[in-house]
């Protein structure tokens, strides 16, 4: 076992590969840390519409994450994907380092707080690195269980744009009724530069319902899994993005 741990913290602080999505994933992220918790996870996307500048958009996303101490989680992220509209092709787009920060235990204050903290290494030519960060809360009211990333982004490195950081969000509302699946919704959103939005017409929102499930002592751990179908709202998003999330959980 130490030498397992070892092996998934040398992974998450050294290896770097040679660029940025549009989109990584359709994930929204969780203000959790389990100390000794592995996790292996694959995020899934395919988006199609009508308009063929938003059609055929696809992502697929590889990861592992490590709950190093008990506030402090790590993830190594491998990202691949095809852009929207045509003549893209799908490619190995970008590695990600992220790192959630977690304060308290989960109820222990009005809001469970967390700070996500990432930075992707891009792999295509000419493309700009990443840098990610902003809060993670997740509010319990009545039988819902509500999680909200508020997220900014910078390029950097050689090839980045220089301009305004870009803001998005994702939203999260689960039923917990106890049953093996459980019902709930998602929504997603890119506006634009923070303070200075695009035109609602080329802003990137989309909502849609979900279901969430676990199976529990499923060989040494837990897999948790979620999926659905997100709508557009605005003419920038695909008419309609299918997504699916697949987690096993093992701690030692």
């Amino acid at each position: 076992m130490p030498r397992i741990r070892m092996a998934v913290l040398a992974a998450a602080v050294a290896v770097w590969l040679p660029g940025p999505a549009a989109r990584a994933d359709f994930k929204v992220k969780l203000p959790d840390a389990e100390y000794q918790e592995l996790e292996l996870e694959t995020v899934g996307n395919y988006g199609r519409s009508g308009n063929p500048l938003t059609d055929n958009e696809q992502s697929f996303v590889h990861e592992i994450e490590y709950g190093l101490t008990p506030f402090w989680k790590v993830g190594l992220e491998f990202e691949t994907g095809r852009d929207p509209g045509p003549g893209n092709h799908f490619k190995y787009q970008q590695t990600t380092l992220e790192n959630w920060f977690v304060f308290g235990e989960a109820g222990q204050y009005w809001v469970d707080p967390a700070l996500f903290v990432e930075y992707g290494k891009a792999a295509l030519a000419h493309a700009p690195d990443e840098l990610k960060f902003g809060p993670i809360l997740r509010k319990q009211i009545g039988p819902t269980i509500n999680t909200v990333n508020l997220f900014l982004e910078k390029e950097i490195g050689d090839f980045a744009g220089g301009g305004r950081m870009s803001f998005s969000y994702a939203w999260e509302t689960r039923i917990a009724t106890g049953w093996v699946i459980e019902p709930g919704f998602q929504a997603y959103g890119e506006p634009g530069p923070f303070g200075h939005f695009a035109p609602i017409n080329e802003q990137d929102h989309r909502i849609g319902p979900q279901l969430f499930g676990s199976i529990h002592q499923l060989g040494p751990g837990t897999l948790k899994f979620n999926g659905g179908i997100l709508f557009g709202l605005t003419p920038a998003a695909a008419r309609q993005t299918l997504r699916w999330q697949m987690e096993y959980e093992i701690h030692f």
